[in-house]
């Protein structure tokens, strides 16, 4: 992949741009593309035709390029991302693609039984194995949202003491609880980056810390537990740890909204 990130470093800012965008008069070339189930817990891959950007920005916040593909199967822009200093292996992309897809499966459920705020969805993730390219590198691909997206983390604690973001972890745990509870207590989606209006690359802990390098297994969900408790407890009537998740979702969520400490019945303004 390092031929995609070539190019003449002294053209402008503006030029490369346009040629980061400029996929369509790339040549076709042939990948495999796979998307993970996770309700069926199965790989689903079909064979699908590329055309990949021929210029790349560095992202200076990354050790890596982002590169634009037009996949003909979807309608809509992906991108890559290519690491510089060596290919990721193969086993870490599909792991990361199957933490998307299983927290992806969780926001929806949640989507559905949540209150009426806006709670935003999961970017689709898929993973491109570029079989026509030297080493037939495997890389993930998602759908281009804006071309410097904000990769702002979003967690259950506040980023600031301000309204809006307070609003929003208070949602965020919301979700978490749910998910926690769903998943029969065996993950817990610890935090996630917004990328646009969508979450993506969420870090899950689980009890087997099974899921990825950032997993912060048992200790991790205990973590979790006593930094909820410690800023919400109160506020929910004095609940102590073992009080707050001996109630079920909806309860924790009622009373969540029924102290309004959700906010407006929206994801809170910049994230709306």
């Amino acid at each position: 992949m390092s031929s995609v990130a070539s190019g003449d470093t002294s053209s402008s800012t503006a030029e490369q741009e346009a040629q980061v965008l400029d996929v369509d008069s790339a040549p076709v070339e042939v990948a495999e593309a796979m998307e993970f189930d996770a309700g069926a817990n199965k790989w689903n891959t079909v064979r699908t035709k590329l055309k990949v950007a021929l210029r790349a920005l560095s992202d200076k916040r990354e050790d890596c390029v982002t590169v634009r593909v037009r996949d003909e199967k979807l309608p809509k822009l992906q991108v890559v991302k290519v690491k510089l200093t060596a290919p990721e292996d193969q086993t870490a992309v599909l792991d990361e693609v199957m933490r998307q897809s299983l927290a992806s499966k969780l926001s929806n459920s949640f989507a559905k039984f949540a209150p009426p705020f806006v709670f935003p969805a999961f970017l689709p993730m898929r993973v491109y194995v570029l079989l026509q390219r030297s080493g037939v590198p495997t890389v993930r691909g998602e759908e281009l949202t804006e071309l410097r997206p904000s990769r702002v983390r979003v967690s259950a604690n506040p980023r600031s003491s301000s309204d809006i973001d307070t609003w929003a972890s208070n949602k965020f745990a919301a979700f978490q609880y749910f998910g926690y509870f769903l998943s029969r207590k065996a993950y817990l989606i610890h935090s996630v980056c917004m990328s646009g209006k969508h979450f993506t690359l969420p870090v899950i802990h689980s009890w087997d810390k099974s899921m990825g390098p950032q997993d912060g297994g048992q200790d991790g969900i205990s973590d979790w537990k006593d930094q909820l408790c410690e800023r919400l407890g109160g506020q929910l009537g004095g609940l102590t740890r073992k009080d707050m998740f001996s109630l079920d979702p909806s309860q924790f969520v009622n009373m969540l909204q029924e102290r309004g400490l959700f906010g407006p019945m929206a994801w809170g303004g910049d994230h709306a």
